[in-house]
């Protein structure tokens, strides 16, 4: 979506079009409406609003209906036409898959979290299927099924949006997978193939109210790590769409993992560092609590429980939040140096962790106050939760077809 900066005289025609794309987007944003509503908000006269008006109800954007005022006049209301589409999300985070749907005005109808069987030979055709079933239950208004207008797929890999082609994937299992093509061939709709973190961070700043900040990183923290970049309020991509991959950043030896080799940011610091840093504990005889809380079994000990033994008062459990900050810290820096962000916004599994912003947040804060020379940003959590990229992808679907003519809001 295009944020309105006019720098110089326009024509009637473009003038037109911006006018029609502000009133489409107003509607959708703030619902039923009326036309003198609309003229004052966007302080545009009101003939220029009916002519907007008249067309978007003419190309089945808006609908209008009559009411009766409490004084006994009769007046006119428009509201967007929810039969015209939805649109669908799916965002992969092995095991996981999320889909969503949103409608025209911009409201999640429905989210579904599936856990897949990763060990499967056929991951493909599960994903499919799971899409399918999702889809059965279809939406409708006045008895009229809703179309779905897109598809979009949140991938955790570097997506040249332009060619629509797929680098740096996450997981190996995906790295053969064609979900583009196999959707467009069973769904005949346009598919769309996006980062997850960009997707994320375009959520973040448009969603419902959305954010004021311009200039921001969304940052995912669950078996990788990476951001998506908002820079002057645009969605920056880098050259071939593999801005924001800083999982890859080189850290040097990881002391919790026995290895020579070379450590990225991801290996580093990706959310199962905290069980590495607590089995360390439990091998210099620390954090026995944090064991028992297990059943003494190491697979147990998750960054869920870590989290629910710091919040419960665990000492233990606390020095090794307070440490596995200390490692996002090392790689954050170097995105801070960068790119100087008004806000960090954390996302993925680090939203689990109960009273982040005590144990994990302010640590980290404090961290890169010793390593960054100059203010440090505002850092938190998203507020969409886990779900930020499956709405960025509905978004996404909805501003590439339906909404594609009408890029300009405010």
């Amino acid at each position: 979506m295009e944020q309105l900066r006019i720098k110089s005289a326009v024509n009637a025609n473009l003038q037109n079009s911006i006018n029609t794309s502000l009133i489409l987007h107003f509607v959708r944003k703030h619902g039923t409406t009326y036309r003198t509503e609309i003229s004052k908000a966007l302080r545009l006269s009101l003939p220029a609003v009916s002519r907007a008006v008249d067309q978007l109800i003419s190309m089945g954007y808006l609908k209008e209906q009559k009411i009766i005022t409490s004084s006994g006049k009769q007046a006119h209301q428009v509201e967007i036409n929810a039969s015209l589409g939805t649109s669908v999300g799916i965002s992969l985070e092995l095991p996981y898959m999320r889909i969503a749907r949103m409608d025209m005005a911009g409201s999640i109808l429905e989210v579904q979290e599936i856990e897949l069987d990763t060990s499967t030979t056929n991951l493909e055709q599960m994903i499919l299927d799971s899409l399918e079933h999702f889809l059965t239950r279809s939406q409708y208004v006045d008895d009229r099924e809703i179309p779905i207008s897109a598809i979009t797929l949140a991938v955790p890999a570097a997506i040249d949006f332009t060619r629509q082609q797929v680098h740096a994937v996450l997981y190996r299992n995906m790295r053969e997978l064609d979900l583009k093509k196999l959707f467009e061939q069973t769904f005949t709709v346009p598919v769309f193939l996006e980062n997850t973190e960009n997707l994320a961070a375009l959520a973040e700043k448009h969603f419902g109210e959305g954010i004021d900040e311009q200039s921001f990183a969304f940052i995912t923290i669950h078996h990788g790590i990476g951001a998506g970049f908002i820079l002057n309020g645009q969605l920056y991509r880098g050259a071939n769409g593999a801005a924001g991959e800083i999982g890859c950043q080189h850290m040097g030896h990881n002391r919790y993992v026995s290895t020579s080799a070379s450590e990225t940011f991801e290996t580093f610091a990706s959310i199962h560092q905290i069980q590495q840093i607590a089995l360390n504990f439990l091998h210099k005889g620390r954090g026995e609590e944090i064991f028992k809380a297990a059943n003494y079994a190491y697979k147990n000990i998750t960054h869920q429980l870590v989290g629910d033994m710091a919040a419960e008062g665990s000492r233990e459990a606390r020095n090794i939040l307070s440490q596995y900050a200390q490692m996002l810290a090392a790689g954050i820096s170097n995105v801070l140096v960068t790119v100087n962000p008004e806000t960090i916004i954390l996302g993925g599994q680090l939203v689990e962790i109960r009273e982040c912003e005590e144990h994990i947040i302010e640590p980290l804060r404090h961290r890169l106050m010793e390593l960054v020379p100059f203010p440090v940003p505002g850092i938190r959590l998203t507020r969409l939760g886990k779900e930020a990229s499956v709405i960025g992808a509905c978004q996404m679907g909805l501003e590439n077809t339906i909404l594609g003519q009408y890029p300009y809001s405010l």
